[in-house]
């Protein structure tokens, strides 16, 4: 897809996305991320979308994306209730604590010092992608590579140990 025809797509669906993502995050800045995100997407040949129904498409990657973001909300709720940076978790019980020592050593020793580094700030310090990334230097597609290969990464791994 060209950028004039993306930039078309962006000018005619924007305000219908953005607030299709409004409603299901209630917050500004998750949902210019996730619509941005979309367009970033096609820009960059990552998706490929169908002229004849465009609007269906783009409402359903809104849609899609921002079930990523509750995904990732609760996960990263969970992360904070377990991974404390000193002493014990809050409110763990047993399995808990356990599943704790394994990410900490896991995130420690298997995510490289960049991908780690973006989770802990993604995730553990409420940044947005856009936040992270001016922080570190790099751009929001690579915060968003790091990101899902390391939820990748750790799903993988306790789904694995899990069985």
């Amino acid at each position: 897809m060209t950028r004039q025809e993306t930039e078309i797509l962006f000018k005619t669906h924007y305000a219908e996305m953005y607030r299709l993502a409004m409603s299901l995050l209630y917050d500004e800045d998750e949902s210019k991320d996730v619509v941005s995100d979309i367009f970033a997407s096609l820009l960059g040949g990552g998706l490929a979308i169908r002229c004849d129904n465009a609007r269906g498409f783009l409402l359903t990657c809104v849609r899609n994306g921002c079930i990523n973001v509750i995904r990732h909300k609760q996960m990263r709720e969970r992360f904070k209730k377990l991974y404390t940076t000193r002493g014990e978790p809050l409110d763990c019980g047993p399995d808990d604590s356990l599943m704790l020592a394994e990410l900490r050593d896991y995130i420690d020793n298997h995510l490289s010092s960049l991908a780690r580094r973006i989770f802990i700030m993604r995730y553990l310090q409420d940044m947005t992608c856009q936040q992270v990334a001016d922080a570190v230097g790099v751009s929001r597609v690579t915060v968003h590579h790091h990101l899902s290969q390391s939820l990748e990464k750790i799903n993988a791994y306790f789904n694995n140990t899990n069985q």
